[in-house]
């Protein structure tokens, strides 16, 4: 779990310009780990990106990352 969210902070970390405005939370439940990630007002458009593409793509490398842990992952963006 530790490597998740290692992974989410410094992908999400290279997105935005203010790093110190990152919110990540998780919740755990069987096999799935949901995160929700929250950053400062005005960025979360770098991190959707154009029609979703960059959203979908954090999502399917996280859902690669927690394959070798046998964990399902989900990422929701919280405005």
């Amino acid at each position: 779990m530790e490597k998740l969210e290692i992974l989410i902070n410094y992908i999400i970390g290279e997105l935005v310009e203010t790093k110190e405005g990152i919110r990540i939370s998780y919740d755990l439940i069987d096999d799935t780990v949901t995160f929700k990630v929250s950053v400062t007002q005005g960025e979360m458009g770098r991190v959707i990106g154009k029609n979703g593409l960059t959203a979908n793509a954090i999502r399917g490398v996280m859902q690669a990352a927690g394959v070798k842990d046998r964990l399902n992952v989900n990422v929701e963006f919280v405005d």
